[in-house]
């Protein structure tokens, strides 16, 4: 099998052929209608986005390239990065290639750091790790070869090569900041000898004297490093590529919405709610004390963290990865065993309830559990932890956006007046 670039050289003519054919034959073919209730409430369920690296089954959960997670999780982020970017996963030959080749892009720049070093001491992680990024666009060749007058069908080349050097510097910064900026601990070098997922456990230097938290950080990643074209982060991303802003600006921007509440602070929010139950018992309840403590919870009004989604209906097999882990690694940490059994206790619980389209735990019901029982008790920083695994998919998904010509994202918006007469002038 040939390297990366060369197997992108082969597939991205049959791409855009695929793409030229599907528009020349159907261009007027209705893919999607559009409720009231979506165009209020965010787009919800709006086919929209063409991502072919990753889709949402409702039943089945997360797929990478048509393969089902749960088959990929020992695969190393090269590995996983190629697959995203292919469609196949790599040789030993092309594997190895690739891993020197982002090996070799390792060293941040010190200017990175200086900045860093000027911010306030209680910046937060996700500022730092945006800002980082965004001052590293300067590096850009994307930017570079634009302004010297790349041709449109190069772009996705240069996008490759900004690509490539993001993801061998941005596990250096991610570590770095928690180090230097969250431990108060010098920065641990990067390993040559490591890939993306090691080296990243490696330079956050957590004790792992049995390669638990190691293994734990390559699924990690797995887990997180795709999961369709519309979240908000990603799909942020892609907006902003789009008008063929470099990946930088790209990645800095899906960061910052990464940050959000409602999006990227999901598992900060179910650990502290296990965290709160730990507190308030003394440790671990009895299932029946945890019963009528989630109740009383949701009675009140209260969402319990961790669980539903927006597109599964079943059970997340992320979920399963993790709390998987768990179960050989820290069966006996009370965190992970209040995790395990609300797990158990509020679906059902959600079901009587009866709100809840999707009762089961996601994958932020135990990620969390896990970064705390290895070590890692700063809860500002597992959003960077999910930002830099999911770097993976970003870019692979702008590479091939760049491959095909994505044009600029520009939907039509709308008044609330145009809404109403809308309405109004379809009634009778």
């Amino acid at each position: 099998m040939a390297d990366l670039k060369s197997t992108l050289q082969e597939k991205i003519p049959l791409w855009r052929t695929a793409l030229q054919e599907l528009l020349k034959h159907n261009a007027e073919t209705q893919i999607s209608a559009v409720s009231m209730t979506q165009v209020i409430k965010g787009l919800r369920g709006v086919r929209a986005v063409l991502c072919d690296t990753s889709y949402v089954d409702p039943k089945e959960g997360l797929f990478i390239r048509g393969k089902p997670v749960l088959e990929l999780v020992d695969l190393s982020g090269e590995e996983i990065f190629y697959l995203l970017c292919t469609g196949e996963l790599p040789d030993a030959n092309a594997l190895t290639q690739l891993q020197k080749d982002i090996s070799s892009r390792a060293e941040v720049p010190d200017y990175v750091w200086q900045i860093q070093d000027s911010l306030p001491d209680d910046t937060h992680p996700m500022t730092r790790l945006s800002t980082a990024m965004l001052s590293m666009q300067r590096e850009s060749v994307f930017s570079s070869r634009y302004s010297s007058g790349m041709r449109r069908d190069e772009h996705w080349e240069a996008t490759l090569e900004d690509a490539l050097n993001i993801i061998a510097r941005l596990p250096v910064v991610a570590a770095g900041i928690y180090r230097s900026y969250l431990s108060g601990k010098p920065r641990i070098d990067a390993n040559p000898d490591l890939g993306f997922s090691e080296n990243f456990a490696h330079m956050l230097g957590l004790s792992d004297p049995d390669g638990w938290f190691r293994n734990f950080i390559r699924q990690f990643v797995v887990v997180h490093s795709d999961h369709e074209g519309a979240n908000a982060s990603v799909y942020t991303s892609r907006i902003v590529d789009s008008s063929l802003a470099d990946l930088y600006y790209s990645i800095s921007a899906s960061m910052n919405s990464l940050a959000g509440p409602l999006h990227g602070l999901a598992n900060q929010e179910s650990l502290k709610f296990v965290l709160k139950i730990q507190a308030k018992f003394g440790g671990v309840p009895s299932d029946e004390v945890l019963s009528k403590y989630v109740w009383a919870h949701l009675t009140a009004g209260n969402v319990i963290p961790g669980f539903g989604h927006a597109v599964l209906r079943y059970h997340d097999p992320r979920y399963t990865a993790l709390f998987d882990l768990g179960k050989e690694y820290c069966p006996d940490n009370p965190i992970f065993q209040i995790s395990e059994r609300l797990g158990e206790i509020v679906p059902p619980l959600l079901k009587k309830q009866g709100k809840a389209k999707n009762p089961y735990p996601n994958i932020d019901g135990i990620s969390g559990a896990l970064l705390h029982h290895f070590g890692m008790k700063e809860l500002r920083y597992y959003t960077v932890m999910f930002s830099t695994a999911q770097i993976l998919g970003i870019c692979a998904q702008i590479i091939m956006n760049r491959a095909v010509y994505s044009p600029i994202v520009r939907p039509k918006s709308v008044t609330t007046r145009w809404l109403q007469g809308h309405v109004s002038d379809g009634i009778s």
